[in-house]
């Protein structure tokens, strides 16, 4: 189907994002203020079923834990189009002043998560009202536990991708490094493969009075953690990204013993696939080539974790066109910066093609320009409005068979909920 400007699909689609947009702010303030980590979502989910079913959705729950996926299937067989979001909090103590502040302590909804599930439970009332124009199907998944252990993996093993088969994929981050309004591509790589390491380093305790009869695992460490710096600087092509963090280091008994032992924790961040298979070896080879030296010894434990999410370029082109005519190419980044955080929506575009849209959502005038993570987190809820109707476009451009040709008789009627 071709999309020629404001059509009038495209009209009604805008006017209806604005007359749900009240319901969909509700249903993201009540997640923001009782948040869930992952795995235990299940109040959210709870509402998330509850709500699409109300809306006529046919919703299949306990997917992967706490997942659901509603199921939308248009006029005609076709293909099938996914819309993800994700549904976890972080254990992060929220520190706004608001009142859809966390009210569990020391769990927050710190990334925007709370925003993706209630846009999409928005975005499926919507297409729910288009089914009757539609040539294929759209599944909504709802994801648990991105911020770990991985929802994705365990929801694909489970079949979220069968019955009927997915074609294309779609999902969404709001992103409060990017003002309010705009929207975001990132053909290729845009969120690297995230990985943990353990290091152990071994020496001889002793007494402090007495070094030279023991062997300081303490400063062996400290000179291990300066070396894994020329893992990147100086053993890694200048053009292929990698981070290697310490994160954390715990040692010692008391101020006047040496440690006889150090355990380390981090993180490795990489783009291309064999750098990540790299790394192990030299990591290691660092890390005890430093300890031995020093008369201490060292072991790595490397645990794989997201691979890197690498959209689909024909798939992102084709959205970021869209994307241009639905809100106008001055509000298009065409070429988001790749992240080097990890993202688990990386295992759904290695099973199809897709891709990982940015929503703006910054507001500098209002005091939402805190990085993700942060405890004073929050988001211009207009992105709602955006993700929504960026959504919703995109499912009638892949599956639409005659709204896209302007002809008001044959426009979907949408309903009010």
């Amino acid at each position: 189907m071709n999309w020629k400007g404001e059509t009038a699909v495209h009209q009604r689609i805008r006017a209806r994002v604005r007359e749900l947009m009240p319901r969909v702010v509700e249903i993201r303030r009540a997640i923001h203020s009782h948040p869930e980590l992952g795995g235990h979502e299940q109040a959210t989910s709870d509402l998330v079923a509850r709500v699409l079913g109300s809306a006529g959705v046919p919703v299949t729950r306990g997917i992967a834990g706490t997942g659901v996926v509603g199921l939308i299937e248009g006029r005609d067989a076709g293909p099938t189009i996914a819309l993800r979001a994700d549904m976890d909090a972080l254990p992060i103590q929220d520190q706004k002043s608001v009142d859809y502040a966390s009210r569990v302590s020391g769990v927050m909804h710190a990334c925007g998560h709370d925003g993706h599930t209630a846009a999409l439970v928005g975005t499926g009332i919507i297409l729910s009202e288009l089914a009757s124009e539609l040539s294929g199907n759209v599944k909504l998944i709802f994801q648990p536990a991105e911020e770990g252990p991985g929802g994705a993996k365990a929801m694909i093993e489970a079949g979220v991708l069968r019955e009927p088969d997915v074609d294309v994929i779609l999902g969404v981050h709001v992103w409060s490094q990017i003002p309010v309004g705009m929207v975001g591509f990132s053909p290729g790589p845009a969120y690297a493969a995230v990985d943990e390491i353990r290091i152990k380093v071994m020496g001889n305790g002793g007494h402090g009075a007495a070094p030279h009869f023991a062997s300081d695992a303490i400063t062996a460490s400290a000179q291990v953690i300066t070396a894994l710096q020329q893992i990147v600087s100086r053993q890694v092509d200048p053009v292929e990204p990698a981070v290697v963090t310490i994160g954390t280091i715990k040692g010692g008994y008391t101020h006047n013993v040496i440690a006889d032992t150090v355990e380390m924790t981090g993180t490795v961040r990489t783009f291309s696939a064999h750098l990540r298979a790299a790394m192990p070896g030299m990591i290691t080879r660092v890390a005890q080539g430093v300890a031995r030296a020093l008369g201490a010894d060292a072991s790595l434990e490397y645990i794989q974790g997201y691979p890197a999410a690498i959209n689909d370029p024909k798939v992102t082109a084709g959205m970021a066109d869209l994307a241009a005519r639905v809100f106008g190419e001055n509000r298009v980044v065409r070429n988001v910066p790749r992240c080097m955080g990890g993202e688990d929506f990386a295992y759904f575009l290695q099973q199809v093609p897709g891709t990982f849209i940015v929503i703006g959502a910054g507001n500098c005038e209002r005091g939402m320009a805190y990085p993700h993570h942060h405890p004073k987190f929050d988001f211009d809820e207009e992105a709602l409005a955006v993700t929504m109707e960026m959504l919703v476009c995109a499912v009638s451009h892949y599956l639409g068979d005659r709204a896209g040709h302007g002809e008001e008789s044959s426009a979907p009627r949408l309903s009010k909920v």
